[in-house]
């Protein structure tokens, strides 16, 4: 094979190559399509019940986490008064609390495994999100890891989403949004990894479990319509 033809062909080869990368597809993504689909849902067992009746039955398990000492404390004698209450009450009304805490428990755990799940497919997949960025740390130059998440107030004024509902955002170079859960889309490689990223805020900080990683290549201003 002559140089010309060698050179020909690599050249080709090259051009192919960079094509193909170009031509890599980016995929528009929603919060929604971050959560997996099941075959099968989970029947909530209050779901034939009131709020309150939640409210109750999440109380009587917290009195029940707390041990001897926090239970007689003058701090949180009114929460063990009030399960007591609430025992009784349910007792009355012709029900089984302890049937009802028990399936509750089942429940809530079923929820948690399910919140850390992840869709698979996204694994690798060169995508373009909408969200709110929230800095994992503070400072005047700007930051290079964020975590996007789908509502102001997230994991600082309310509780944290579930894992599967938070992307941690990492940036070849510093980024200074222009205010706290800036709306933002997002463009990068998405990775299906699960860790935990340690968020400062004023008055403390928190451990936060996120579901996917993202290596972000461009952050555009989101302008809601």
């Amino acid at each position: 094979m002559s140089r010309i033809l060698i050179r020909l062909v690599a050249g080709l080869t090259f051009i192919f190559t960079v094509s193909a990368f170009a031509a890599t597809p980016v995929k528009t993504v929603v919060w929604e399509d971050l959560i997996p689909r099941f075959a099968t849902a989970l029947v909530d067992p209050l779901a034939g019940h009131d709020l309150y009746r939640r409210l109750e039955i999440e109380t009587i398990i917290w009195v029940r986490s707390l041990d001897e000492k926090e239970r007689v404390s003058d701090e949180f004698k009114a929460g063990v008064e009030d399960a007591e209450h609430y025992l009784n009450d349910m007792r009355q009304q012709g029900l089984d609390p302890e049937k009802l805490v028990s399936a509750y428990k089942v429940w809530q755990a079923q929820v948690e495994e399910r919140n850390k799940q992840v869709v698979k497919a996204l694994d690798g997949a060169e995508i373009k999100m909408a969200g709110y960025l929230l800095p994992l740390q503070y400072t005047e130059k700007g930051e290079t890891e964020f975590l996007l998440v789908p509502y102001i107030g997230a994991c600082i004024h309310t509780p944290a989403p579930p894992p599967n509902q938070i992307v941690f955002v990492e940036l070849s170079k510093p980024y200074k949004p222009e205010e706290l859960y800036a709306p933002v889309w997002i463009t990068g490689t998405m990775q299906t990894k699960v860790s935990v990223k340690a968020l400062s805020y004023v008055d403390g900080s928190a451990d936060i479990p996120t579901g996917y990683s993202l290596q972000a290549s461009l952050i555009e201003t989101y302008e809601e319509k």
